[in-house]
């Protein structure tokens, strides 16, 4: 339960709290109504009822809502976490092809997480020039020239097969879009001389 309503705003809390103390308020009204004063049946007792029904209804609703509101939260969560792993993983094999040494890989992933150099170093208890050494160094099997440049291969090579197959795919659809625009506007142009000389027969006729 406590799952249930964690991260849900504090207005809502309160609103689902009166809703079900209003509920309940009802309910307990409504057994003394029937069971104990005889109103069972009467005007004052079918309002009641019917407002019963209705403070019922709107909590059973929003609970619902709340519960399929937090099953979408954490398919979300569980998906931005694969993504994150394999996103990592990928990180790491691009990494580990450029053969970097120990100290490299932890100045690398520091780089693509956006520490500065400074705390690179106090982070990893080293001086700050002895970071900017190990920088030019995975920078220089790299293949690149400075952090921008190293961060951008990086993004470059993880999307590099993506942007491949969503070309393929762009590039079809587009063919395919530009085939049947061109079939229609072809069926277009046959059609129109032959619908106005037809009628232009028909009229000649007549």
């Amino acid at each position: 339960m406590n799952d249930l309503f964690k991260g849900v705003p504090k207005r809502r809390m309160l609103a689902l709290a009166m809703l079900a103390l209003a509920m309940l308020f009802f309910a307990y009204d409504l057994v003394v109504d029937a069971f104990f004063e005889g109103e069972f049946g009467s005007p004052h007792f079918v309002i009641e009822a019917f407002v019963f029904a209705a403070v019922s209804w709107t909590l059973v609703v929003n609970l619902r809502d709340l519960v399929g509101l937090r099953a979408r939260l954490e398919q979300e969560q569980n998906r931005n976490r694969m993504l994150a792993g394999e996103l990592a993983a990928g990180i790491e094999e691009q990494i580990d092809a450029w053969r970097l040494t120990r100290s490299e890989k932890e100045v690398a992933w520091l780089i693509i997480k956006g520490f500065r150099f400074a705390e690179i170093a106090d982070l990893r208890g080293v001086k700050e020039t002895t970071t900017r050494l190990q920088a030019s160094a995975l920078y220089a099997k790299a293949g690149v020239s400075g952090r921008a440049e190293f961060v951008a291969e990086i993004v470059h090579q993880l999307l590099m097969p993506i942007t491949e197959d969503e070309l393929r795919e762009g590039t079809a659809g587009i063919r395919a879009s530009a085939t049947e625009s061109a079939s229609a506007g072809a069926g277009l142009a046959t059609d129109g001389p032959q619908e106005d000389a037809s009628t232009v027969r028909r009229a000649t006729r007549h």
